[in-house]
């Protein structure tokens, strides 16, 4: 199965919105001390962050399956400090190295960039 990578801009995060509920999710009902957080963390108060960077120090690249998103990668850039925002795969295409193949894109790109430090945070119930 052929699966196409596209990078797009902040303007069409919304493709990714059903894709980041669903991790949002994810990390509600895996949660044992942020439930709340989780319940009233939205796909809106997440883009802000998004909204205030750079267009050359962020990086969204989706994962298509013909037209349909099944999974994504955002990268950003802080003062030479690179990070991985947030990663999702649908289900049903884990373990194909989907996954893999969105981080070591983010990372490649992240170095091209001159990043000294990345890093990628753990929600609290996936350490």
């Amino acid at each position: 199965m052929a699966y196409i990578i596209k990078q797009i801009d902040k303007n069409n995060l919304w493709i990714i919105k059903p894709l980041w509920e669903k991790l949002n999710n994810i990390h509600f009902n895996d949660s044992h001390y942020f439930k709340e957080y989780y319940r009233n963390f939205t796909f809106e108060k997440r883009c802000i962050k998004f909204a205030g960077i750079d267009d050359d120090n962020i990086k969204i690249d989706v994962i298509f399956d013909n037209t349909q998103p099944i999974g994504y990668c955002i990268g950003t850039i802080e003062a030479k400090k690179g990070e991985i925002d947030s990663i999702f795969i649908e289900e049903n295409y884990r373990n194909k190295n989907l996954g893999t193949r969105l981080i070591n894109d983010c990372i490649d790109w992240l170095k091209k960039k001159g990043c000294e430090t990345i890093i990628v945070s753990i929600a609290e119930g996936h350490e």
